[in-house]
């Protein structure tokens, strides 16, 4: 399975929404397969704080609760909000066929949204 960075960002978002207590434990129209290997990833790359369990090479049930963003997630979320922003990271960091990894989006947000204050500093 390859990352679905949409679906990254989806659960990345749909987790800084959840109210107090809750937990994030489907997605409607994703596969509990997807969803589960995604939110595993998320938690690896240090973004979320969850329990899951993936139920390769066991007779476990698959599933994923996800409680809340980490702040590293909090600061990686607030970074991919902006959909234009995020269709511009698409177009040039997450190009089909483009080799990258995560810290080269991540740094790409960072410059993108440092060079966006000035011009957000004069809006306000």
């Amino acid at each position: 399975m390859k990352r679905d960075m949409d679906l990254i960002r989806r659960i990345a978002l749909e987790t800084a929404a959840l109210p107090y207590g809750e937990q994030l434990t489907a997605l409607e129209g994703v596969a509990e397969e997807d969803f589960v290997t995604h939110v595993i990833w998320l938690q690896e790359a240090g973004l979320i704080k969850a329990i899951a369990q993936d139920g390769v090479g066991t007779s476990e049930a698959r599933y994923a609760f996800v409680f809340r963003l980490t702040w590293a997630g909090c600061e990686f979320t607030d970074a991919i909000r902006d959909d234009t922003l995020w269709k511009k990271a698409k177009a040039n960091v997450l190009k089909p066929g483009m080799s990258f990894t995560f810290d080269v989006l991540k740094e790409w947000l960072k410059t993108e949204i440092t060079q966006g204050l000035p011009t957000l500093r004069a809006l306000g």
